[in-house]
């Protein structure tokens, strides 16, 4: 039987590097946030040594969480200092010492399901896992095996385990990587979360695809990310349209369409420049895990990501996201929040 969640308050508002999450020993806190590219200008100064670049002002607010999740939509692989494919400006990867970054700022599991995936081939595929391996970075999404089968990351901390998977809609490349990408099929897709469901207290799947730059999700996008909360996710975080989009509660289900850019430069938009993070915190009373309260976590993004928006910038983020959510965000103070009702 599906797990339901508990009664939670999704809050907007801001954050500082000295926040702090009240929990015990019966709670674990996951944030989540959006696309983050290791390549091109940033990918430079990894390779100056500077690994601590992207997430400089971030790491000490990302190291008060247990769990930390991000979509890694760049390869990490030695391309003798090239960051960005000179011939194409949609295809960059990362330095190898990316991971070493991801890690330093307590970013604990990443997707590496997206359409960047193959951006430098097959070498830069399996570099990118050899990476991650060696800076103990788990990861969801590849495979550097052809065999169609991406196992879930399980974690566990104060006896909640987490189950994450993730699933891409497509590749920017062609070759030889059926099998090493999950590119989403329905049918596998709800065994694996069968699977999943059957080892973990909580349910977690990234999505990447849709429209880039869109207010909302396409319909074809909504009824693969909604079939995910139907086959057994309690939360899907959405990927790839570059921009925050609307939040739904689903039955005992909370998707986030799209959690916007986090590291990643891209100042031709408005909304490319902010993003949003998430936090679960996540309770275990009795044998029952569910979550007990929501943030998001408002985002200035780009190549050193910060969480320092104006109060108008907040206010106009909330503003936003509420009209393209079922759940009420109500004004209080500084902060905007909403009940998600438990349900029977």
């Amino acid at each position: 039987m599906r797990r339901r969640l508990f009664v939670a308050w999704i809050v907007c508002s801001a954050i500082s590097a000295s926040a702090q999450v009240r929990r015990d020993s019966t709670q674990l806190v996951f944030w989540a946030f959006g696309d983050v590219n290791l390549g091109r200008s940033v990918g430079k100064e990894l390779l100056k040594g500077n690994v601590d670049y992207p997430f400089e002002h971030v790491r000490d607010s990302l190291r008060t969480a247990d769990v930390v999740f991000v979509n890694l939509e760049s390869q990490l692989s030695d391309q003798g200092g090239e960051t960005q494919n000179p011939k194409d400006v949609y295809a960059f990867c990362g330095p190898p010492e990316g991971a070493l970054s991801l890690r330093k700022a307590n970013i604990s599991v990443v997707s590496t399901a997206n359409n960047h995936a193959y951006d430098y081939g097959m070498r830069g595929l399996r570099e990118t896992i050899e990476s991650l391996q060696k800076e103990d970075v788990q990861f969801t999404g590849t495979s550097q095996d052809s065999v169609g089968k991406f196992p879930p990351v399980f974690i566990e901390k104060n006896g909640i385990r987490l189950g994450i998977l993730s699933y891409t809609e497509f590749v920017n490349r062609k070759g030889g990587w059926q099998g090493r990408i999950s590119v989403f099929d329905r049918k596998r897709a709800r065994l694996e979360l069968a699977a999943a469901r059957k080892f973990s207290d909580i349910v977690i799947a990234s999505y990447h695809g849709g429209s880039e730059y869109t207010d909302e999700p396409n319909k074809f996008t909504q009824a693969q990310i909604r079939f995910l909360a139907d086959a057994g996710a309690d939360i899907v975080l959405g990927h790839h349209p570059h921009v925050p989009q609307g939040i739904e509660q689903r039955n005992g289900s909370i998707i986030l369409y799209s959690l916007g850019n986090f590291v990643f430069y891209q100042p031709q938009h408005y909304w490319t420049q902010t993003g949003i993070g998430v936090e679960f915190v996540f309770t275990k009373r009795d044998s029952t895990v569910g979550v007990t309260s929501i943030r998001l976590l408002p985002v200035r993004a780009g190549k050193q990501p910060r969480f320092e928006l104006s109060d108008a910038e907040r206010t106009q983020l909330c503003e936003r996201l509420q009209q393209y959510s079922n759940v009420t965000l109500q004004p209080m103070a500084t902060s905007f929040q909403v009940v998600v009702p438990q349900r029977d």
